[in-house]
């Protein structure tokens, strides 16, 4: 027992809402959607409980297996140097990656191991699924797949060529959402693809607010971030500004096509954390451009739960972690309320 949870710590369990929750709320659209039919109908069109549990099973196992094989590969191509050189160019906020690792408590060989198990799970309930639903549900898993298995792995390295947050967003946005919805019901529903895009970009932007700050210590190692690459402060508050709001616009495109319930803009209340957010991440980009230390920030309570403040500002690292924090908090939100407003008529 204490092994498992030793794994389930490493493979970072903490990041599984990131995964759970877009998962959870393509269930609450596509059975808003589509019929009922009993627990054991699973003809296409019908929602499958069964299915739907077997689906978000095979999720959390592809998660957890990505995790591990993110740190195996991060580790087996670059070391515990890259590690090292990274703490020495201030990145504070990414030393709890992987310290099973750097402290030996594991090897990779059982890092390997692990994951691979985890995938396996996650195979097997892609294979249960593929018996009811066809190929449409696999080709969107397998696409899944492989762009979490080479996000750190070779060739293509995904998070090693400036492309690491994009990939991220696509698969816990439309592969996911849209895979869950042909497992569960054996559909694609145009809201719900319309709807993942929004979440897609909410995703991408937690990982986007985060290498916006740390854009000079990833610089300074060779490592390329979206936020790297568009270099400029103008430029990346270009990219800050489409991942903040243009997730509104997908929501209400889908409201006006008449594709969800209206009762979903009631995500719009999570609006002024998008504004707050960006407004953070100008002053950040202006701070930095100046060359002046970031200024500190004072939580408000509409901008949701940020445990352990007090440790953070303690540690010095407050100006990251609420810009951090607000970034996660307004996809919670915006997932929460989509998916209690598509049920309302």
């Amino acid at each position: 027992m204490n092994k498992f949870k030793f794994w389930l710590n490493n493979a970072r369990t903490v990041a599984l809402p990131q995964s759970v929750m877009p998962a959870i709320m393509a269930l609450c659209i596509i059975g808003s959607q589509s019929s009922w039919g009993g627990f054991w109908q699973f003809g296409q069109g019908y929602f499958s409980l069964p299915l739907a549990i077997i689906a978000l099973i095979g999720i959390v196992c592809a998660h957890l297996s990505v995790n591990l094989f993110d740190d195996y590969f991060d580790y087996k191509n670059a070391g515990i140097e890259s590690r090292e050189k990274l703490n020495r160019a201030g990145m504070r906020a990414r030393i709890g990656k992987a310290l099973y690792l750097a402290e030996g408590k594991a090897t990779l060989a059982e890092t390997r191991r692990v994951a691979s198990l985890f995938g396996l799970v996650a195979i097997v309930a892609g294979g249960a699924i593929l018996y009811f639903r066809g190929l449409p549900v696999i080709i969107l898993a397998a696409c899944g797949g492989f762009l979490g298995f080479f996000y750190s792995a070779k060739p293509f390295m995904f998070c090693y060529r400036g492309m690491g947050e994009l990939v991220t967003g696509i698969i816990f946005g439309p592969l996911l959402m849209l895979g869950m919805g042909q497992a569960a019901a054996g559909i694609f529903d145009p809201g719900l693809g319309l709807i993942s895009v929004a979440v897609g970009l909410l995703v991408i932007n937690i990982l986007y607010t985060h290498s916006i700050m740390d854009a000079a210590p990833d610089e300074s190692v060779g490592k390329k971030t979206l936020a790297t690459i568009l270099h400029t402060p103008t430029k990346m508050l270009a990219g800050s500004f489409v991942f903040n709001f243009f997730p509104y616009a997908f929501v209400v495109l889908a409201v006006v096509l008449g594709w969800v319930s209206p009762w979903v803009l009631v995500s719009f209340v999570t609006l002024p954390m998008a504004v707050s957010l960006f407004k953070l991440m100008i002053d950040y980009c202006e701070e930095n451009t100046k060359g002046l230390p970031p200024a500190q920030t004072k939580i408000k309570w509409w901008m949701g739960p940020m445990s352990n403040w007090d440790g953070i500002v303690a540690a010095g690292i407050d100006w990251f972690m609420i810009r951090w924090f607000l970034a996660r908090n307004m996809l919670t939100y915006l997932v929460l309320l989509i998916s209690i407003g598509a049920f309302i008529n």
